[in-house]
């Protein structure tokens, strides 16, 4: 490879492109979202390895592998471009005006997959609030919605049910899609339906409302999944699914193609209406928010406005 000091300098469009391409790990993919050829966007990713003196990917027939070095590097490059959309925000809004400080209350799977991407973009924006992430069980963040200790909160929206005196505004929609092995029977296909799942052994996800979401869609169709063992681990659904023990049904919010000891993973389009993943908030009604919590409310669906639901094609 070449050195770096005869580079030349990265640029947002590499990065973007390399963004695209560690999601999809298909270069026809990633070209089509970046709305760009095939060799201009493979040409931009090898200038950012050759600048960068190491292997971002491995090629491979059935598409691409993020190294170890560009999976340390998409975390990165999400937070910088992420910080880059906040900056740009900033400038149109001047949100960093605001001090104070907040208290937001979030479920398990908002503290686990979301408030990483969002946590340093929302410091950066407003430096002059102090933020305090609680994380709790949404029966305790009503009860405190309710008692007027907390204005608002960010979690799972799909199901919820709220007392009077509180609203909830989506943000954000998450399909759900069937999760297998690469080499599974079902990976070809271009959807699937429950009854072809029902089957299967089915590894079970226990986080948040998510057990009874599974029951809820399930249930209406009938049918019931063959559950052979449930986990309150994502990387060990991820794990399982990637070794062939069992499938999944799970948003695209918390999907990444590949298991931490190297197996790469496969959705496929359920046939069957099956519910998002929705987040969005959870805000008291009828009072006057305080001037940091509306400039951290705006922050917040400015920046889930910006995610990537995952709605896409059956993924890489």
């Amino acid at each position: 490879m070449n050195n770096a000091s005869t580079s030349l300098p990265i640029t947002l469009r590499q990065l973007t492109y390399f963004v695209a391409a560690a999601e999809t790990l298909q270069i026809s993919r990633a070209a089509a979202r970046c709305f760009v050829s095939q060799p201009s966007l493979t040409i931009a990713i090898r200038n950012l390895e050759d600048y960068l003196g190491v292997k971002l990917f491995t090629r491979h027939p059935d598409g691409l592998r993020l190294t170890p070095q560009g999976e340390s590097f998409l975390r990165h490059t999400e937070h910088v471009l992420d910080t880059i959309s906040v900056a740009v925000d900033e400038a149109r809004t001047g949100s960093s005006s605001a001090v104070g400080r907040v208290t937001i209350p979030v479920t398990d799977t908002i503290s686990q997959y979301l408030l990483p991407r969002i946590l340093m973009p929302i410091r950066n924006l407003l430096p002059g609030v102090e933020l305090e992430f609680v994380e709790s069980q949404w029966e305790t963040i009503e009860e405190k919605l309710d008692a007027g200790i907390y204005d608002f909160a960010l979690l799972l929206v799909s199901n919820l049910t709220v007392a009077s005196g509180i609203r909830i505004e989506r943000l954000n929609q998450s399909p759900r899609k069937l999760w297998t092995a690469m080499n599974h029977p079902l990976t070809g296909r271009a959807e699937v339906s429950l009854e072809d799942i029902q089957a299967l052994p089915f590894i079970l996800l226990d986080m948040d409302d998510h057990v009874r979401t599974v029951d809820t869609y399930w249930s209406r169709w009938g049918l019931r999944p063959n559950v052979v063992f449930k986990t309150k681990s994502i990387e060990a659904v991820r794990s399982l699914v990637a070794q062939n023990v069992g499938v999944t049904i799970l948003s695209d919010m918390v999907f990444r193609p590949w298991s931490y000891d190297g197996g790469r993973i496969h959705r496929t389009k359920i046939s069957q209406p099956v519910p998002s993943m929705d987040v969005g908030l959870a805000i008291r009604e009828n009072v006057e928010l305080p001037a940091p919590v509306r400039a951290v409310l705006h922050t917040l669906r400015s920046l889930t406005n910006r995610l990537d639901p995952g709605g896409g094609d059956a993924a890489p």
